[in-house]
């Protein structure tokens, strides 16, 4: 029983700890978006096909998304 509450408990701080850098690199990149990316592709956003501003829940997600895609690519770099 020791061992299945350990697991559940580590399983939950990774989870736990996962979601913290998320909201917290959400929110950094949710607060340098309209900054940075206007200024680095004035083009495109003027264009419309990238957004000059977008919401913290899009940041969050965005960040997720962009941590899981770069840790597959560290797995599959290594075989």
């Amino acid at each position: 029983m020791e061992k299945i509450v350990t697991w559940v408990i580590s399983v939950l701080a990774v989870i736990l700890l996962t979601a913290l850098l998320a909201v917290l690199g959400g929110t950094v990149l949710y607060l340098l978006w309209p900054v940075a990316i206007p200024a680095v592709f004035p083009g495109v956003v003027k264009a419309g096909w990238l957004a000059a501003r977008i919401s913290w829940w899009q940041a969050v997600t965005f960040t997720w998304i962009m941590a899981i895609l770069f840790h597959s690519s560290a797995k599959s770099e290594k075989k």
